[in-house]
């Protein structure tokens, strides 16, 4: 089976910061003895840097392959430069798939709406079964930023895409997401969805397990030190502030005894170093390399995932990044980050902003090794159940294949043909 994956957020090979969910997903395809074409642009939203000045194939293995293609950059995350540039990478995947040979399926992240609509439009066109993966639900979660004497006004003007994003749910041969939430929130614009599958944000287990297993031979750790670490972004949604006030309300109550890692780069990089220069407690990495990442968690006994805002539909990269570590989770995501956290028992919820709460969560770890060395376990047999990429891209390869094994008998594909060509 040929397989096109198409994704503009997501890391590749070439980038060297950790393999996600459509890298692994590649894998998953390989193993299955399929072939994979991975689009994405020249531009790469997280550095905001062109990886290369002109459009650019990388073979990865003799049947993976990825395709840069050339477009417009960005400067700002919210801005209208920014929407030029999606709608210009749009067309120009678009007019790349001139010349080639048909893929059999073509699973396309969302956002950007413009990708996924261009690519719905022409696949429907050519008889090519879509299946859509929601990673946000945008624009909804641009319009919660927006001031509330605004919102009205915001929704008029963005409305069209609501229209597109219809238009990708109905012409989606299936859709999937990162969580059950923005499931929930795809049915809401469009009902009548053929199928839906929620796969988790997955990594490799073993691997992990490989790697943790090396540095337990070779570093020896401090056990009477409690070691809580946040790696990601420090932008401004995510609650830097109550990080640094739980260390400080920590190396105030139990000096000596706790540990803050903060390791990322972003907006709030100022307010980490300020923190690190007058606790204790805390340090501040900046940037770190997948080597001394996994060096950081092996030394770590819990992971921070804080946000300011309320993403309460969201399942973050970070669940199974930290828990396949044996991280128990210290969360401000509520509704279903919270549910998965709790029911299981592999990690800690407060509420944003709550840092009081964030520290007395962290005390309780603190004060009951018994209760850590449990949720430990218990990460990473959630980890086993819902985490591992093997197992969590395995199925959904098998839904690729059950799609195109359908084939001429689709009759929703059938129909999709018949309405783009007029008939």
């Amino acid at each position: 089976m040929n397989i096109w994956t198409i994704s503009l957020f997501d890391p590749t090979p070439y980038d060297k910061v950790g393999e996600l969910r459509f890298i692994q997903i590649a894998k998953a395809a390989l193993r299955a003895g399929h072939t994979v074409t991975h689009f994405t642009s020249t531009f790469r939203h997280t550095s905001k840097k062109h990886r290369f000045s002109e459009n650019k194939t990388i073979q990865i293995e003799p049947d993976y392959t990825i395709e840069y293609v050339h477009s417009k950059g960005y400067e700002k995350n919210i801005s209208v430069k920014r929407i030029f540039a999606h709608a210009d990478f749009a067309k120009k995947l678009v007019n790349s798939f001139q010349n080639r040979e048909h893929p059999d399926l073509i699973f396309i992240s969302m956002p950007p709406l413009s990708a996924a609509d261009e690519v719905i439009i022409w696949a429907s066109s050519k008889n090519i079964p879509v299946v859509t993966d929601i990673i946000d639900p945008w624009p909804d979660s641009f319009i919660k930023d927006v001031p509330k004497l605004l919102k009205p006004a915001s929704r008029v003007i963005i409305y069209p895409l609501y229209r597109k994003i219809r238009r990708i749910l109905r012409e989606s041969t299936a859709v999937t997401s990162i969580s059950n939430g923005y499931l929930d929130w795809a049915h809401s614009q469009y009902p009548g969805i053929q199928q839906t599958r929620c796969f988790y944000p997955a990594l490799n287990l073993s691997e992990i397990t490989e790697k943790m297993d090396k540095l337990n031979s070779s570093i020896k750790r401090d056990e009477e030190i409690l070691r809580i670490i946040y790696v990601g972004s420090l932008g401004s949604s995510y609650d830097i502030p109550a990080i640094v006030k739980a260390a400080e309300i920590m190396d105030k109550k139990y000096p000596g005894e706790t540990e803050f890692v903060i390791a990322g780069k972003g907006p709030q990089s100022g307010l980490a170093e300020e923190y690190a220069e007058k606790l204790n407690n805390l340090s501040y990495l900046g940037w770190i390399s997948d080597e001394e990442l996994m060096k950081q968690y092996y030394m770590a006994d819990l992971g921070l995932i804080q946000h300011k805002n309320n993403l309460t539909q969201t399942v973050t990269y970070k669940l199974f990044s930290y828990l396949s570590a044996g991280l128990p989770i210290l969360n401000s995501l509520l509704s279903e980050m919270a549910d998965i956290i709790e029911e299981n028992e592999v990690g800690l919820n407060n509420g944003n902003g709550e840092y009081h709460k964030l520290a007395d969560n962290i005390e309780q770890f603190l004060n009951d090794k018994d209760l850590l060395q449990r949720y430990k376990k218990n990460a990473i047999e959630l980890t086993k159940r819902k985490g591992d990429s093997i197992a969590v891209y395995g199925e959904m390869i098998k839904l690729f294949e059950e799609i195109v094994e359908s084939g001429d008998d689709n009759v929703f594909l059938k129909q999709k043909a018949d309405i783009v060509s007029g008939k």
